[in-house]
């Protein structure tokens, strides 16, 4: 049985470091190589380095960290506040173009206020006890009692990922009858279905945390580390996912892009000789018309004025 919970343990900390490194890889590859018309493809970097950060924290231990394992938990904790504004920042920029200037402030400023009042708190160590052993921490009646701001900061991160997510589905439903109204696939089309993809795949994984995890944690029971991998592991299935779905959106991308950019240099001709001819057929013939009647009108004033020299 301990053999077996030593490969559990190994397992479950091997996932953490292969999320962790392809999250951050991708984020970094989005944010420095991948190249795009409009700012949106930062916040999207942002977001995958937010599930890299998730990944690395099941690498923590109480052997590895300089303080409690629970304090640096729930240091932790203010950066998952950033996700969900950055999703819909993400969605709106993309949707909207370049025109697009948000409110920064309005969106990370309680993230910004969780981040001091928690550092503020573990510093101080208000209604914490540093001292507490990491091994007695099982159960919420065990942790009110040592650490009272782990048990708030999980409600409200609930609390602000559903208002986000409604947000982000009234958002996608008011642009989705514009975007889906010609069934014949472009630019725009692959984009909502791109963002549709990440949204859909985000809630399924915050759902599945909510029940697995939060939930018998609110409840009185104690949070395994199956749980924790189960999370952990549907999480890392869906970053795959979303990578190969990215990869094919991005073809079709570049199909599209060189199919538009083949049709204009093949239009640019015609366009060009259209430009020139600025006079349909009718107008040139009723100019020429009024040029014949001027060369007679001279022609006349000319044999008028060499008579009356004559005379």
């Amino acid at each position: 049985m301990n053999q077996f919970n030593d490969l559990f343990i190994q397992t479950y900390w091997w996932l953490s470091l292969l999320g962790g490194i392809h999250c951050l890889g991708v984020g970094l590859y989005v944010h420095y190589i991948y190249q795009s018309t409009t700012r949106s493809h930062s916040l999207l970097a942002g977001i995958f380095l937010l599930i890299g950060c998730y990944f690395l924290t099941g690498l923590l231990t109480p052997e590895t960290t300089p303080i409690p394992i629970h304090l640096t938990l729930t240091l932790f904790i203010p950066i998952y506040f950033l996700l969900m504004p950055m999703l819909y920042l993400y969605c709106k920029s993309s949707l909207t173009g370049q025109d697009y200037q948000p409110l920064l402030i309005k969106h990370f400023g309680f993230a910004i206020i969780v981040a001091l009042v928690t550092s503020s708190t573990v510093l101080f160590h208000i209604g914490i006890d540093p001292k507490a052993s990491s091994n007695t921490i099982g159960t919420l009646d065990k942790l009110s009692s040592i650490n009272l701001l782990a048990m708030i900061l999980p409600i409200l991160l609930m609390l602000q990922t559903v208002g986000y997510f409604w947000a982000i589905y009234r958002l996608l439903s008011h642009y989705r009858p514009q975007y889906l109204a010609k069934r014949q696939l472009n630019l725009q089309v692959i984009r909502f279905r791109w963002l549709s993809v990440l949204t859909i795949g985000i809630l399924i994984n915050w759902v599945l945390r909510i029940i697995l995890v939060y939930l018998p944690f609110y409840l009185g029971d104690s949070v395994s580390l199956l749980t924790q991998g189960v999370t952990r592991l549907t999480l890392l299935l869906t970053v795959y996912i979303f990578a190969l779905y990215g990869i094919q959106q991005v073809t079709r991308t570049a199909y599209l892009r060189g199919g538009l950019n083949a049709s204009d240099k093949t239009t640019a001709p015609h366009k060009t000789l259209n430009t020139n001819s600025l006079l349909n057929d009718e107008e040139m013939s009723y100019l020429q018309d009024l040029m014949v009647d001027d060369e007679h009108d001279t022609s006349d004033n000319v044999t008028e004025t060499k008579d009356h020299s004559k005379k």
